[in-house]
C-alpha cells in the first residue's frame, strides 16, 4: 500500500487512540471548575446520594473494605448536584480549595450498608483504622484532606479519606494496603493498566451527563 493510502488511516488511528483514553486526572482551573460546576448542577444521580461510587472511581468493592479514588474533578462535580440536598453551602473559599489542591488525590475507604432482611436493622458500619501505599518495598504514608474539602464532602458509610501527591499514585505499580473496620488487612494491586483505565473513567464521570 502506497504512504498516501496509508497517512488517512495513521491519522484516524492516532485520533481513535488519543480519544478513548485520558493521559491524565482532570486539573481543575477556574475555567474548568465552572464547566465542571455547571455540568454538575443538572446531574441526577441514580444512587443514594452520599454513595462514594458518586464521587469516585471503584478501586474494590465489597463488604469486606471497599475502596474508591477521588480527585479534585470528581469533587467539584459532585458538589455542584448533591450540595443543595446535602445542606452544603459551598462559597469561594471551597472553590479556592478545589483549584489549588491539583496535586493531590484521594484514597477513600468505605463500609457498604448491611441490612438484616428479618430485623429491618442496618448493621453498624466501621471505619479504616489505617491506609499506605507499598511500592518498592518502602511505604508512602497518607496526609490529610483540605479541611476546606474535607467539610464539604460526605461523611456516610463510615467514609475515610487518605491525600496522597497525583504523582505518587500515577507512579504505578504499587500496592494499596490498609486495615478495615473488622481489623482485617486489605490490599489492591494497582498496575500501569490500571491507572489508565482509573484516569479513563474519572474523565467520564467527571463530564457525564443524563
Amino acid at each position: 500500500m502506497k504512504l498516501r493510502k496509508l497517512l488517512p488511516l495513521m491519522v484516524m488511528f492516532s485520533l481513535s487512540v488519543s480519544t478513548s483514553f485520558a493521559s491524565q486526572f482532570i486539573d481543575v482551573t477556574s475555567d474548568t471548575y465552572n464547566k465542571i460546576w455547571s455540568v454538575g448542577q443538572s446531574y441526577k444521580t441514580d444512587r443514594k446520594l452520599e454513595n462514594p461510587v458518586n464521587y469516585g472511581v471503584e478501586l474494590r468493592s465489597g463488604a469486606g473494605g471497599a475502596a474508591v479514588l477521588v480527585t479534585p474533578g470528581t469533587i467539584a462535580k459532585y458538589i455542584a448536584y448533591s450540595k443543595d440536598e446535602r445542606l452544603i453551602f459551598p462559597g469561594e473559599a471551597f472553590k479556592s480549595a478545589v483549584v489549588n489542591s491539583n496535586d493531590y488525590v484521594y484514597i477513600a475507604t468505605y463500609a457498604m450498608h448491611l441490612k438484616n432482611p428479618l430485623a429491618g436493622t442496618v448493621a453498624q458500619q466501621l471505619p479504616s483504622q489505617r491506609l499506605l501505599i507499598e511500592k518498592d518495598g518502602k511505604y508512602i504514608m497518607p496526609e490529610q484532606m483540605n479541611s476546606v474539602i474535607y467539610d464539604a464532602m460526605p461523611h456516610s458509610y463510615a467514609i475515610e479519606y487518605y491525600a496522597f501527591p497525583k504523582n505518587v499514585v500515577l507512579n504505578a505499580p504499587y500496592t494499596i494496603k490498609f486495615i478495615n473496620g473488622n481489623g482485617d488487612k486489605i490490599e489492591i494491586p494497582i498496575t500501569a493498566e490500571k491507572i489508565a483505565d482509573i484516569i479513563d473513567k474519572e474523565n467520564n464521570l467527571v463530564y457525564k451527563t443524563n
